[in-house]
């Protein structure tokens, strides 16, 4: 059972796992940390809020597991209220597992295909937005970094 409200409030703050695919050399998130593959309008996103950072962690190291050339590096946060005060939305999604949530733009990408104008807009938004926590120790099991809620 999730113990987690349905409802996803303004004041969370949601993480997005992140992976050296979505870091720039110089330290900085890359325009696909908050971009949906092409095809759906959904981009993973744990409730730290309520899961906190050793879970959102061992999460994101477990999906990391399954492609050793682009491992886990740390953690995007970012409240709820910047997400949708871009034009975008926030959603629990308990059926994936407790404490995940997708972010929707209401837009949907095409392979082959520039992005939309506006998604791109958002995407940087969100970019500025979002706290970078890389962790200093991602090989251990709990979370040492800075502190993610903000």
């Amino acid at each position: 059972m999730c113990d987690i409200p349905v409802a996803v409030a303004n004041e969370e703050t949601i993480v997005r796992g992140l992976r050296e695919c979505h870091i720039k050399k110089k330290g900085q998130l890359r325009d696909n940390v908050f971009r949906s593959v092409p095809g759906i309008d959904e981009v993973s996103v744990m409730r730290h809020t309520y899961v906190k950072s050793d879970f959102c962690k061992a999460k994101t190291k477990e999906i990391a597991r399954g492609d050793a050339n682009n491992p886990y590096v740390g953690l995007a946060a970012i409240t709820v209220i910047s997400v949708r005060s871009v034009g975008s939305d926030v959603n629990d999604s308990r059926e994936e597992f407790c404490g995940h949530a997708h972010i929707s733009h209401g837009m949907v990408t095409v392979p082959e295909e520039p992005l939309d104008p506006r998604l791109i807009a958002r995407l940087r938004a969100l970019n500025s937005a979002a706290r970078l926590l890389l962790d200093p120790s991602p090989d251990s099991d709990a979370w040492t970094g800075a502190e993610v809620e903000i």
